[in-house]
C-alpha cells in the first residue's frame, strides 16, 4: 500500500517537472502597432513614403520576433518606436501630398495664364484688325469721286478758301507723316506734287477757292500715309500707340488726343517769339524722354500762328521756334533723324477769327508721335 502511494507520487512529481511554462502575454505596444499597420491610410503611405514604412514595418516584425522569444521588453520597445515610425511616415506620406496638390495648382495656373496671354493677344489682334479696316473704309469713302461745290455768293466763297486751306494744311501734314514712317513711294510722290500745286493756287485769293482739289489732296496723303504704315511689320502698333497715349496721358497737364497722324500733345505758353522759356523747356524736356522711349515714332513738330493780323515775317519765325523745339526734344533724348518741322502759318486757327477777341489762343505748338504703323 506504501509502495503504490510512493510509487504514484513519483509519477505525479514527474510530469509536473516535464511540463512547457505557460506563453507570457503580448505587449500592449504590440496591439497599438498592429492598430496603426491596419489604418486606412497606411496603403497610400507605402506609396508616398516608401522607405520611412519600410524602417516602420522592420522594427515592428522585429518586435514580433524579440516577443516570440520572450523578450517582453525588448517587444515593447520595438513596438512603440515602430509606432513612432509609423506615425512619420504618416506624417511625411502627408508632406508628399501636399506637395502634389501644389504642383497640380502650379501647373493649373501656369496653363491659365498662358491660354489669358494667348486671348488678350487674339484681342489685341482683333482691335488693330477692326482699327485697319475702319482706317480703309475712311480712306476708300474719302477717295470717292467728288461732286463738283458750284458757284456760290461771295461769303460762302470766301468761307471756302479758308476751308481748303485747311484741307491743304492736312494734306501736307499727312503726306509729312507719311514720308517720316516710310520710303517715297510714287504714290507719295504724286500726292506731293498735288499738295505743291495746291499751295500755290492758294498762294493768292483764287476764284472759285480749290475746294475740290484740296479734298482730293487730302485723300491722296491719307492714301499715301495708310499705305506706308502697312510694310513696317508684320504685327500691329495699336497697343504700343495706346501705351504711348496712356504715358502721356499720365503726366497731366498735357491732354494728348489721337488723329489719323498719331498722338498729339498742344502746347500753349512757354515761348516767346523764337525762344523756348523755362515752362516751355520743362514740357518738352518731357516730351523728349517720351520720345526716347518710343524710339519708333517720329516726332513731327507744328508751329501754329494767330490768324490775323499776322505778324511780318511770321514763316521765317516759325520756322526758327520750330528748330528751337526740336533742338530741345533733342537735348532731352529725342532722336535728330527721327524729327521733322513745320510752319502751319493761319490755316488751323482754334477759333473763329471773325469773333474771337483773342486770337493768340490760336498760336500754339503741335508735337506729333506719328503712328508708324506695322
Amino acid at each position: 500500500m506504501r509502495r503504490a502511494a510512493v510509487a504514484s507520487l513519483s509519477s505525479l512529481l514527474l510530469s509536473l517537472g516535464c511540463a512547457r511554462p505557460a506563453r507570457p502575454a503580448r505587449p500592449p505596444a504590440l496591439f497599438d502597432a498592429d492598430t496603426v499597420r491596419k489604418g486606412p491610410t497606411i496603403e497610400s503611405t507605402s506609396a508616398l513614403a516608401p522607405e520611412a514604412f519600410a524602417h516602420a514595418e522592420k522594427l515592428r516584425k522585429d518586435a514580433e520576433l524579440a516577443y516570440e522569444n520572450g523578450d517582453l521588453a525588448g517587444a515593447q520597445l520595438l513596438a512603440e518606436r515602430a509606432i513612432a515610425a509609423y506615425q512619420h511616415a504618416l506624417v511625411l506620406a502627408r508632406i508628399a501630398r501636399a506637395n502634389q496638390t501644389a504642383e497640380r495648382a502650379i501647373a493649373a495656373t501656369r496653363t491659365a495664364e498662358q491660354r489669358l496671354a494667348e486671348i488678350d493677344g487674339q484681342q489685341s489682334r482683333a482691335a488693330a484688325e477692326a482699327d485697319d479696316l475702319e482706317l480703309r473704309i475712311k480712306v476708300i469713302k474719302d477717295a470717292a469721286p467728288l461732286l463738283s461745290s458750284g458757284k456760290t455768293d461771295p461769303a460762302r466763297e470766301q468761307a471756302r478758301l479758308a476751308a481748303a486751306r485747311s484741307l491743304a494744311l492736312d494734306a501736307k501734314l499727312l503726306c509729312a507723316s507719311a514720308r517720316m514712317v516710310g520710303p517715297d513711294t510714287p504714290a507719295l510722290t504724286a500726292a506731293l506734287a498735288t499738295v505743291g500745286e495746291l499751295e500755290k493756287r492758294l498762294s493768292d485769293k483764287p476764284r472759285p477757292a480749290p475746294i475740290d482739289a484740296a479734298m482730293r489732296a487730302r485723300v491722296e496723303c491719307l492714301a499715301a500715309l495708310t499705305a506706308a504704315r502697312r510694310p513696317a511689320s508684320g504685327t500691329s502698333s495699336i497697343g504700343r500707340s495706346d501705351q504711348l497715349l496712356s504715358e502721356v496721358s499720365a503726366i497731366g497737364g498735357l491732354s494728348p488726343v489721337r488723329d489719323e497722324r498719331g498722338v498729339v500733345v498742344t502746347l500753349r505758353g512757354g515761348f516767346s517769339g523764337v525762344d523756348v522759356g523755362r515752362e516751355g523747356r520743362d514740357r518738352l524736356t518731357m516730351m523728349g524722354r517720351i520720345a526716347q522711349a518710343h524710339p519708333d515714332f517720329p516726332v513731327l513738330v507744328v508751329v501754329h500762328s494767330r490768324p490775323k493780323p499776322p505778324p511780318s515775317g511770321s514763316s521765317e519765325r516759325e520756322q526758327k521756334l520750330g528748330d528751337a523745339i526740336a533742338a530741345a526734344l533733342v537735348d532731352a533724348g529725342a532722336d535728330r533723324s527721327h524729327l521733322s518741322v513745320e510752319a502751319a502759318g493761319t490755316a488751323h486757327p482754334t477759333l473763329d477769327p471773325g469773333i474771337s477777341r483773342d486770337p493768340t489762343r490760336s498760336e500754339r505748338i503741335e508735337i506729333i508721335f506719328v503712328d508708324p504703323g506695322g
